[in-house]
This record gives C-alpha cells, sequence and structure tokens, in this order.
C-alpha cells in the first residue's frame, strides 16, 4: 500500500495536466499512488489521464460526470488508501523534492497537518509574467491545539483557503469531506480538519506551483458566491468557538474574516460576465451585510498589516462607500484580464 495518496481533480485542463503529473511522477519519493479525478471533462484531459495511468500502476482514474471541484475530491478521498493524504490541481505543477519534504516533516514533527509555502505563477498572454513567492510565517513553527488557541491572531493570516497548500495524515480527514459549494468549499474543509488537529507544523517550502490563470473557476463570476461565502463564514465561526478565545478576540478575528469574506463578494461582482444592475448588486450588498452582521463587526476592525490598496478599500467598505468599488471595478478587471 503506498504511503501517500495524492489526489488531482481534473476538468478542462487538457493544457496542463500533462505537466502537473509528470511533476508528480518526478518525485524523488515514490511511495505514492496518484489518483486523477475525471470530472467530466469534455476535453482531452480524460484522455490523457488514462494514457499515463496505462503506462504507471501507481495511476488510478476515476471517470464521474460533471459535479464540481468538491465531490471530486470527495471521491478521491473515498479510493484513496495513503497514510498521508495532499490535493493537488490539475493546472498546477509541483518539484521533484515537495513530498519528501512534506514527509521528512510530518515524521520529524508527528504533526496532524503539515503547512507548506508555494510560489504564485501569474499568466497573461500564455507567458509567466510573474512569480512570487508565498511564505507560510517566520515565527510559528509547530503549534499544539492549545498554542494554535494561543496564537491565533498570528496564524490566522497564515491559514490558507487552498487545499493544496496542506499536507494531511489520513487519520485527520478520515471523516471529513468536501461541502458542495462552488466557492470556498478548500477553506470550509481545512477549518474542519484544523478544528480536531492536534498539532499543526509550518514548513517553508515553495515546490508548489500555484498557475493563475484569469478565467479560472477560481477567477470568474459566479451567482452563488454569497451563499458559499456566508456558510464560509458560519464555518470560521464554529472554528472560533472550537478553540478558548475570549469574546474580544474573537470579534476582532470574525471582523476581518467577514470583511475579507464581503469584500470578495464586492470582487467577484466586478467581472464582466456578471450582467447583474449596479442597483441589483448594491440590494445584494445590503442583504449580505444583514446576513454576515458586518455592522457589528466593522467597529473591531484594524487596518495594521493591511497595504495602501487595501486600506482604501477597507474605508471605503466601512464608510458604506461600496458603490464606488462597483462601478470602477468592472474597468479594473477588463484591464486585468485582457488577453
Amino acid at each position: 500500500m503506498a504511503q501517500v495518496s495524492i489526489i488531482v481533480p481534473v476538468y478542462q485542463v487538457e493544457k496542463y495536466i500533462r505537466k502537473c503529473i509528470e511533476s508528480i511522477q518526478a518525485q524523488t519519493f515514490s511511495d505514492f499512488e496518484l489518483i486523477l479525478v475525471d470530472d467530466g471533462s469534455k476535453d482531452a484531459s480524460g484522455k490523457i489521464c488514462d494514457e499515463y495511468a496505462k503506462k504507471d500502476d501507481r495511476i488510478k482514474v476515476i471517470h464521474k460526470k460533471n459535479e464540481g471541484v468538491a465531490l471530486a475530491r470527495n471521491d478521491g478521498i473515498k479510493l484513496s488508501k495513503g497514510k498521508y493524504v495532499c490535493f493537488i490541481d490539475g493546472d498546477d505543477w509541483i518539484e521533484k523534492f515537495m513530498i519528501e519534504n512534506c514527509m521528512n516533516r510530518i515524521l520529524d514533527t508527528e504533526a496532524d497537518v503539515i503547512f507548506h509555502g508555494y510560489k504564485q505563477e501569474l499568466w497573461k498572454n500564455k507567458v509567466v509574467i510573474n512569480i512570487e513567492e508565498k511564505s507560510t510565517s517566520d515565527f510559528l513553527d509547530t503549534l499544539t491545539h492549545s498554542e494554535m488557541s494561543e496564537k491565533m491572531e498570528m496564524l490566522w493570516p497564515y491559514c490558507s483557503s487552498y487545499v493544496w497548500n496542506y499536507f494531511f495524515t489520513r487519520k485527520i480527514i478520515k471523516e471529513e469531506r468536501f461541502p458542495n459549494v462552488k466557492i470556498s468549499e478548500d477553506h470550509i474543509f481545512i477549518l474542519n480538519v484544523l478544528k480536531k488537529c492536534d498539532k499543526i507544523s509550518f514548513l517553508n517550502d515553495f515546490s508548489y506551483h500555484y498557475c493563475m490563470r484569469m478565467g479560472s473557476s477560481a477567477n470568474r463570476w459566479n451567482d452563488t458566491g454569497l451563499f458559499c461565502q456566508i456558510k464560509m463564514i458560519e464555518t470560521c465561526h464554529e472554528f472560533m468557538e472550537s478553540f478558548s478565545i475570549s469574546e474580544q478576540r474573537k470579534k476582532k478575528l470574525m471582523a476581518q474574516i467577514t470583511l475579507s469574506a464581503y469584500s470578495y463578494a464586492i470582487y467577484t461582482f466586478c467581472f464582466p460576465e456578471c450582467k447583474i444592475s449596479v442597483k441589483e448588486k448594491m440590494r445584494q450588498f445590503k442583504k449580505m451585510k444583514k446576513q454576515l452582521n458586518l455592522n457589528e463587526f466593522i467597529p473591531y476592525v484594524e487596518m495594521k498589516g493591511l497595504s495602501f490598496s487595501e486600506k482604501i478599500k477597507t474605508k471605503m467598505i466601512c464608510n458604506k462607500m461600496e458603490i464606488l468599488l462597483v462601478l470602477a471595478g468592472p474597468i479594473f478587471m477588463k484591464v486585468v484580464r485582457r488577453a
């Protein structure tokens, strides 16, 4: 039985899946099974997966009807057998030492979860125009559950909402599954895992390459975005409740989380595909503010540590000036996404 199960959801990534698979095959740690979950792709992605499976008995392929990345990952978990589990997206790739580095760290620390860094590749016109290293904390090493509670203010900004940022023991995710939502399914899954975690360890490794392409599922309009953000906030609240944290600290942390969710909703409404009128957008934002109870948390919002642009955006939201972001947003998005 393989030590590590690597689960890759595959959907419409025929241009990228070969690089993803071959980067996994090239790992210095070879005792793994690779589970490719073809989520009803209409392009050649599924056939490419089968092609590699015929040549490498470590590779298993699931073909299923399209139900979204969350259920695709769940199907991968069901089939997996490894003592350790990690996830990679089908349009990303990893450097050859990544699995070995994670394995060494999890064995040395006996942690339930490893949280590692990554390199963010920004693609435009089929060319990488920028690569940025996204580090884990420089001041957090390995934390027990009680230490996570004590250092929550430091920990929270480093709790990535990307599931591929983590390397899990099977026992910690045994009963956990991704919720069937289209946005924030990673974050909800991760928080539900971390609240049960006895120990988490941080690894400043940049072997994972997140290829950020405008138009991918994470970068386009989704009409269920508001519902997904509300679900995520509910999970964040449950996560905070699982730790011994004072009400004052909880409100400060929830203010940060809630404002971030609201800000992301504004961001999604700026995509050109969103044809909702400005009047309807403002009506939706008013509704979301009420559901998120945002006005309760605004007094606890802190500007410290925010970039200049984040401070401007935060001040506009706190002063109920979202309409300016909505009006300017689509112009900005068209410039960024121009291919």
